[in-house]
This record gives structure tokens, sequence and C-alpha cells, in this order.
């Protein structure tokens, strides 16, 4: 799940943000925080997250596990495991995806980047790709110049 550390190919994001940031779910059930900047974030276009999410491709921003904190609703949070070792958060009453983690990496976490408030931005630290390139949607083409990846990157 991380995107490959090459400078020449890899979009840099922007400026630092601060930190802590804090989002939630759209009807507040849900609040998290994050500590510390994004390591990675990616745009993927795999099948099960345009559905899960209902969007042309979700935005995942990747940090340590232990600079994540649910601090309001995790005792309300509902989980989906859309894959035996992948498994979705989120709240049950607006269905907003807030976090996903994956049994085969437990020291992290990708939370849905929309989900921050304001529109924060999650990060500069990592890099920002597309993956799952050749399952996109066909009639929309991203305007970028972003690395895309078949897969996983990494």
């Amino acid at each position: 799940m991380i995107c490959p550390k090459l400078p020449d190919t890899v979009n840099k994001m922007g400026a630092s943000p601060d930190t802590p940031l804090s989002g939630g779910c759209l009807c507040g059930a849900v609040r998290f925080q994050v500590s510390a900047p994004a390591a990675h974030t990616h745009h993927c276009h795999c099948s099960v997250c345009r559905k899960c999410q209902g969007a042309l491709f979700p935005t995942f921003a990747f940090v340590d596990r232990s600079d994540f904190t649910v601090t309001q609703g995790a005792d309300h949070l509902a989980t989906y495991d859309s894959s035996p070792s992948l498994h979705r958060h989120l709240c049950p009453t607006c269905g907003a995806h807030i976090y996903a983690d994956a049994d085969d990496d437990p020291d992290h976490v990708g939370f849905s980047a929309g989900t921050l408030d304001d529109g924060a931005h999650p990060g500069p630290d990592g890099e920002l790709c597309h993956i799952f390139w050749d399952s996109r949607v066909t009639w929309y083409e991203p305007d970028d110049s972003l690395p895309r990846f078949k897969e996983f990157a990494g």
C-alpha cells in the first residue's frame, strides 16, 4: 500500500499542514485526530474503493497507527471487511468512510482525506499517486501528471 520513493517520478505534495489535524463524519458522530503528516497519499481507482465511497476515486492518506486517534464515537463505528484482510471503518448513521486498516500492515491506517476538517491538506512528507489505474472508469481521464500504478505501489 505504499507509494514508492521515486523522487523523479512521484509528485511531492505542497505546504506543511498544521498538526494535529482533525476530521470526522458528515453527521458528527465520529471524530478523529491525526498527530503527524501523512507519509503518503493516493487516489485509488479499484472497483471496491469506488463502490465503498461512491466516487470515481477516493483519496486515502496513510499514517502510523499511533498517529491516528478516534476521539469521539469509536463505539459507534461499523466495520465492513471488503476483503478478508481489509477492514473499512465507517459511520453507520451517515455512511462516511473514516479509515481502513489491513491485517498485512498493522502499523498503519489509511484515512479518507476528504473527511479532514475544512479541506485540510493531509501532509507533504509523502508522495501522491494513482493506484489501480487500469481499473479506473473509462469516461473520465484525470488531467494531472501524477504517477499511475497498476496495483499498490511499492
